[in-house]
């Protein structure tokens, strides 16, 4: 008898922290996956953790679907959402087995991949929905995302660029003096718009020697300084609708030296 034919173990609930540990696990996932258009394996690796979790041990990835799924229709995104909206929403099932096919082929590459990956996107905005709804969410620390990417004053400019082509940042974190601020991809090319000879001088210049060359950085408002014990209430309440994409900077309760998280309006939705 197989270990499929046995079937699952009992297991504990999963608890809220483990909750919101798959999700930032997924999210992750996810974000790798949309800077990489055939990168769908980091998903796959996620979803086969999450599933030998709540299987209690590792099978096939055929046997987790039934209970993922169980999780995934918490979702209106694999309810009614798919029920009034088809031509929007795919089911659960189709994309599950789109990945598991994906998974189990040894053609990885051109448009078979990234169609496995766009399925795979979209079965993590699902399944990360799902297990924030039955999550409890109340801090900043359950939103945000964890260990971000920043940029030192005495890196060069080149630094900051390459973060964000890699990456697809709009913003990147840099603190100078005792405040932070944020490089922007906007401030960033205007600087960048000269001569080929000019554009590689300010490559390598410092962010702190670009700044006294007329380098534009994005003032962080009190508002916008979060610590990860604040109740995400309290930034829905004072969050205001304004042009173009905005990041609220999570630092340490104790320094604000310390940045420990991002938080976008992304992240919240």
């Amino acid at each position: 008898m197989t270990k499929s034919e046995n079937g699952p173990i009992p297991v504990p609930p999963l608890l809220n922290d483990e909750l919101l540990h798959y999700r930032d696990r997924l999210r992750a996932a996810r974000y790798a996956a949309l800077a990489d258009a055939e990168g769908f394996e980091e998903i796959c690796f996620v979803v086969e953790a999450f599933g030998i979790r709540i299987y209690g041990r590792q099978v096939a990835m055929y046997d987790y679907q039934p209970l993922i799924k169980e999780y995934a229709v918490k979702s209106p995104l694999f309810d009614e959402l798919v029920t009034s909206c088809p031509s929007f929403f795919t089911k659960f099932d189709a994309l599950y087995e789109t990945l598991r096919l994906a998974r189990n082929d040894a053609m990885h590459t051109g448009t078979y991949a990234r169609h496995a990956t766009e399925a795979a996107i979209e079965l993590c905005i699902g399944l990360e929905d799902a297990l924030m709804i039955l999550g409890t969410r109340e801090t900043v620390q359950d939103f945000m995302v964890k260990s971000p990417m920043e940029v030192e004053s005495w890196q060069p400019l080149a630094r900051a660029r390459q973060l964000m082509l890699m990456h697809s940042f709009s913003f990147l974190p840099v603190k100078i003096g005792s405040e932070w601020k944020l490089v922007s991809e906007l401030s960033l090319a205007l600087y960048l718009n000269t001569s080929g000879k000019t554009r590689k001088l300010r490559l390598a210049q410092s962010i702190d020697q670009a700044i006294g060359d007329k380098l534009e950085l994005v003032d962080i408002l009190d508002d916008n300084l979060l610590v990860p014990e604040q109740d995400i209430q309290s930034v829905f309440s004072s969050a205001k609708v304004q042009a173009g994409p905005m990041l609220w900077l999570v630092v340490n309760s104790r320094t604000t030296k310390r940045l420990v998280g991002v938080l976008s309006p992304f992240e919240l939705m």
